[in-house]
């Protein structure tokens, strides 16, 4: 292992910067940890529309193969692509208006979230990958979390 310091120094329009490609990653692993841990919030204040949709997954006939539970924070960048793919063309303004945060919750494709997933947080598609029991899928905060129904 090389003992050197990896971080420098230099002078850019008469300025100190420090490049530290350590604290980089630190600070990068630490924001998506975050926003993982993040998700578990997401997850607590939508408990009662995920045992809502529970209900509905079994009224609907659907499997937790089929079928997937989702809460997506539209404003976040992933969760509002999927949002649109789901709901193209939904007046999420109107949430907004109010002061509140748009989520799109409810059921969606297994397969496709899967998809969806592996696009941007590979952590959480494997996760979906190897759940076989009810999945909510939360994608907010810049990264996906799966959690058992």
């Amino acid at each position: 292992m090389n003992d050197r310091p990896r971080a420098t120094v230099r002078e850019i329009d008469g300025q100190l910067v420090l490049d530290d490609p350590d604290a980089v990653a630190m600070v990068r692993a630490n924001s998506r940890y975050n926003g993982k841990y993040n998700c578990i919030y997401t997850l607590e204040i939508n408990a009662d529309r995920v045992e809502h949709f529970k209900r509905r997954l079994t009224e609907c006939g659907l499997t937790p193969t089929e079928a997937v539970i989702i809460l997506l924070n539209v404003d976040d960048q992933n969760g509002g692509q999927i949002a649109e793919v789901l709901m193209p063309g939904h007046n999420w303004q109107e949430i907004r208006d109010r002061g509140e945060v748009p989520f799109a919750r409810g059921l969606a494709g297994r397969e496709g979230i899967h998809e969806a997933l592996n696009t941007f947080d590979q952590e959480a598609g494997k996760k979906l990958q190897n759940m076989t029991e009810v999945a909510v899928v939360v994608v907010d905060h810049g990264v996906a979390e799966v959690f058992p129904a």
